[in-house]
């Protein structure tokens, strides 16, 4: 008996290395997000989704740069938002609605 479970553990351990790919998986904590957060993020989805990255929000845009490459600060989102660099429209966003898309950003990619 001790000897088939042995050999059980040990093939498991075995199966666990093959497949997939060679980098290892990412595992974040999940984050609560105040109500603000939560808003930037259903506008996130449905403003910026189809073109940026963000793992949290379920988007896999390619257009424009990957947002989980390394934290943002709200700040910095919120001047993006407003200038609109590269092939980015300008202010795509406003006021309350790019405050809330900069928060949700920020508070995510903190993580």
């Amino acid at each position: 008996m001790r000897g088939a479970s042995l050999a059980t553990v040990a093939l498991i351990v075995l199966l666990a290395g093959c497949g997939g790919s060679s980098a290892p998986a990412v595992t974040r904590p999940a984050v609560q997000l105040t109500p603000q957060e939560k808003l930037g993020k259903q506008l996130f989805v449905r403003n910026c989704g189809s073109c940026h990255a963000l793992a949290d929000a379920g988007t896999n845009g390619s257009a424009g740069p990957t947002l989980d490459s390394h934290p943002w600060r709200a700040v910095y989102v919120r001047e993006v938002i407003a200038s609109g660099p590269g092939l980015m429209p300008d202010k795509l966003l406003t006021g309350a609605q790019a405050d809330a898309v900069a928060a949700y950003v920020a508070a995510v990619s903190r993580r």
